[in-house]
């Protein structure tokens, strides 16, 4: 996980670690012991936190997993032509 990443993001959109708490609904101090990587994130809490601040799924692999996310491996299931 790319914890400066994360709290850059963060600090872009103006959200505290108290508001960013409140979204994974836990304690400031919890929350900022998961952003500073001493503890994991939950998959909901990585969710939740992809949703609030509006992450792409590239930024939200990029952020949480390193880009390592196989996304190139999935098939292309855009429709051409709509």
């Amino acid at each position: 996980m790319k914890t400066r990443e994360l709290k850059a993001e963060r600090v872009r959109q103006g959200k505290s670690v108290k508001y960013m708490a409140q979204v994974i609904e836990k304690s400031d101090d919890a929350y900022a012991k998961k952003e500073r990587g001493d503890v994991k994130f939950s998959p909901d809490e990585m969710v939740a936190i992809c949703n609030d601040l509006c992450l792409s799924p590239e930024r939200f692999n990029a952020i949480f997993f390193d880009s390592e996310l196989p996304f190139s491996k999935f098939p292309d299931t855009t429709v051409s032509g709509l």
